[in-house]
């Protein structure tokens, strides 16, 4: 496969899973006070950005600047990784815990799949400048 499709695929996967986890979160956040000791209203918004974000990394996989989308998420999948991790080190709760380490690692997997898209031997990786190339 070559990097342009890896990055593609990486992207469309990427923001469908962004989109359902912003989903059962936006769900959740009615309950979710009493277990996580956050305020409704900013776990439904979390919820909602989450979503958005994920049409964002939809729509960036279709996208002409391929190259540019896929590094912008991959470095947002890093720093959205680490942050994860620490909620998951600093959680109260054995299940908010466990949750978002298991989180952290999904998004650290979708990070290194569009760095391994970007960084694919040269003649593995000519990724189309122009839709009409692809």
């Amino acid at each position: 496969m070559t990097g342009h499709r890896l990055a593609r695929l990486s992207l469309r996967i990427d923001g469908m899973y962004c989109v359902a986890v912003g989903i059962v979160v936006a769900t959740i956040a009615p309950t979710a006070p009493g277990s996580l000791s956050l305020s409704p209203l900013l776990v439904a918004a979390i919820g909602v950005a989450t979503i958005l974000w994920g049409g964002y990394v939809w729509f960036a996989g279709g996208a002409r600047a391929l190259r540019v989308h896929a590094r912008a998420i991959m470095i947002a999948n890093i720093v959205a990784s680490a942050a994860l991790a620490a909620t998951g080190i600093l959680a109260s709760t054995a299940v908010l815990s466990l949750a978002a380490g298991v989180l952290a690692i999904d998004v650290a997997a979708f990070a290194v799949s569009q760095g391994w898209a970007l960084y694919r031997p040269p003649h593995q990786n000519r990724m189309p400048t122009t839709d009409t190339e692809a």
